[in-house]
């Protein structure tokens, strides 16, 4: 694992605080929490440059995220750092991107900070058909991944 740049973000201390580091990157924090089975992929509000560098930073985010083992785990996908973003070019490449990072978790949930960054979830969710819960609200999120 590459050494953490000095303006990567701390995580969130109120979004799953047991869990454990998994990955730091400028554009994501990835932990896992083996008690609620939860793997928690954290967005930061450092833009993405190109969508090379997009492409680059979910192809390390997906690795991650096979090496840990998607079947044991939900997943808590925390969006509400991210820069708003939805140019045709932006939404093409996260389209064919979404699915292989979603797929394979037992559930998943997306976190996100306004109704309008719900709608282009939801969007998202339409076309790749992947099933998630996408709210606003912590509580709620951790909940739904947890429930039997």
């Amino acid at each position: 694992m590459a050494p953490v740049p000095s303006h990567v973000p701390p995580p969130r201390a109120s979004l799953l605080p047991g869990a454990r580091h998994v990955l730091r990157t400028p554009h994501f924090i990835v932990r896992a929490d083996d008690f609620l089975g939860i793997l928690l992929t954290e967005r930061t509000e450092l833009p993405y440059a190109s969508l090379q560098e997009l492409e680059d930073v979910m192809d390390e985010l997906c690795d991650t995220l096979d090496e840990q083992g998607r079947a044991r785990y939900a997943l808590l996908a925390d969006l509400r750092a991210a820069p708003g973003r939805n140019d045709p070019a932006f939404e093409t490449t996260m389209n064919s991107l979404t699915p292989r990072w979603l797929e394979g978790f037992r559930k998943v949930g997306v976190l996100v900070q306004t109704v309008i960054g719900q709608m282009q979830v939801q969007r998202y969710a339409r076309q790749d058909g992947i099933e998630r819960l996408i709210t606003t609200d912590e509580a709620q999120l951790i909940d739904y991944l947890t429930a039997e």
